[in-house]
């Protein structure tokens, strides 16, 4: 994980790389879809993510009711471990610049 800035990603996308568990092209959809940082996403509400989430996994659109509703149990779960997940990294974040202005 602490490779993957400089490995290449956008400028304005290295805050949300550093979130676990999320890959590059989720990264791109999250903020493409208005979670423009850490914040946003670590305060986003988790039943906002899986609709996101589904974008950027479009063949998994296509399954029956059952399998349906199974799927959108697990986005939402992927949604609550990307949200603690940022919320994490957000905290750290704001520790880090209260003691630097200490």
């Amino acid at each position: 994980m602490s490779d993957r800035p400089k490995a290449g990603a956008r400028a304005d996308l290295l805050e949300l790389v550093q979130t676990q568990f999320v890959k590059s092209r989720t990264i791109t959809i999250i903020w493409g879809n208005g979670y423009k940082g850490l914040r946003a996403v670590a305060e986003a509400d988790a039943k906002d993510l899986p609709p996101v989430l589904l974008v950027a996994q479009p063949r998994k659109s296509r399954l029956d009711s059952d399998e349906e509703a199974k799927y959108h149990h697990k986005l939402l779960l992927k949604a609550e471990i990307i949200i603690g997940a940022a919320d994490r990294l957000w905290e750290r974040q704001q520790r880090v610049e209260i003691e630097v202005d200490i």
